[in-house]
């Protein structure tokens, strides 16, 4: 089950950031493009939130919608809650992504995201990115082109592909996600458990133990506590190319 709630912003909570220079992690924000003449703007309207603690909300289902956030150290997962309470693990999200796109119709949150790990957030007002984009026409395309990415990374778990060619499309996509954002492509850390991962897949949590003990044989991985070192990308990207070729 999900933990601790928080309302979107409210744990420690930084004031609005005049500028992104002080910040440690401004590489990837530049790597996502937020350096960008045309989205020089969304700096100023900034906002930090966190850092928060592994299963803690940014916001949970039915949380009126005010802001869009991207991850900017960490990870965080989004995950759907039906009336049963079951969940599903719809995406993981790394520094730099947007997170919160699917709100902006019904102004109201369908889905929770949770923190993977210490995690720290930057939220972006939605008034003020309306606003914003008055004035800059790129910010909104910028939020479209974050959609579009998004719808994307949730076709790798549709279809009724192998489970080896879902997992092996998942770690290619995490790396080459990674390697966009100017971070160590490599070598993936996976803060989330493996019953998420396998939720995520629509795999169960064996299923995927055993993929990553397969996966370690063949020489393609190599593990440890905190993560996976990617050693043999073309055969990885050659086992999940029905997927990640759609």
């Amino acid at each position: 089950m999900l933990q601790t709630y928080q309302e979107p912003g409210s744990a420690r909570r930084m004031p609005p950031s005049p500028s992104c220079a002080g910040c440690g992690h401004a590489p990837v924000c530049q790597a996502s493009g937020y350096d960008r003449a045309e989205l020089s703007g969304l700096r100023h309207i900034a906002e930090r939130v966190g850092p928060l603690r592994s299963g803690e909300y940014l916001y949970r289902p039915l949380t009126p919608f005010r802001a869009l956030y991207s991850v900017q150290s960490g990870m965080a997962k989004t995950v759907s809650v039906d009336i049963a309470g079951r969940e599903q693990v719809l995406a993981f999200h790394l520094p730099g992504e947007m997170i919160g796109l699917d709100a902006i119709d019904r102004e109201l949150h369908d889905n929770a995201v949770v923190a993977l790990g210490k995690t720290q957030f930057c939220r972006f007002p939605f008034q003020a990115l309306r606003q914003l984009g008055a004035a800059q026409p790129g910010v909104p395309w910028h939020l479209v082109q974050a959609a579009s990415q998004r719808i994307s990374h949730l076709q790798l778990t549709g279809g009724n592909c192998l489970a080896e060619e879902r997992f092996a499309a998942f770690l290619v996509d995490l790396r080459d996600r990674r390697a966009m954002l100017g971070l160590s492509a490599e070598y993936l850390p996976l803060p989330m458990s493996r019953a998420d991962i396998g939720n995520h897949l629509r795999l169960t949590t064996e299923t995927v133990s055993r993929l990553l003990g397969r996966f370690r044989q063949r020489e393609l991985v190599s593990l440890d506590r905190q993560g996976l070192h990617i050693l043999n990308l073309p055969a990885l990207r050659e086992l999940g190319q029905s997927l990640l070729t759609r």
